[in-house]
């Protein structure tokens, strides 16, 4: 039981991800061909990752916030008026 509880969680933690990268991106005005490229990465990667298939790592972060011109501290915060 405590594993599919942190299987849960593991899922919510990456929904809440992708929204934050997807609402950054709009907000930014650019496709996910742009930040993909400008972080490094495949841009299927990078939709899956919005979509909350896969996740990234750390080292992927500081590629990330620069891509979308924020701080990387920016990724996981709340983007929208009342949480994502």
């Amino acid at each position: 039981m405590a594993n599919s509880d942190s299987n849960a969680e593991v899922l919510a933690q990456r929904l809440a991800f992708g929204r934050r990268l997807r609402a950054l991106r709009t907000r930014a005005g650019l496709t996910q061909t742009a930040v993909a490229a400008a972080a490094g990465m495949d841009r299927s990667f990078y939709a899956e990752v919005e979509a909350a298939v896969h996740s990234v790592s750390v080292d992927r972060i500081p590629a990330l916030a620069q891509a979308l011109g924020v701080k990387p501290a920016d990724l996981f915060q709340d983007t929208e008026p009342g949480g994502c």
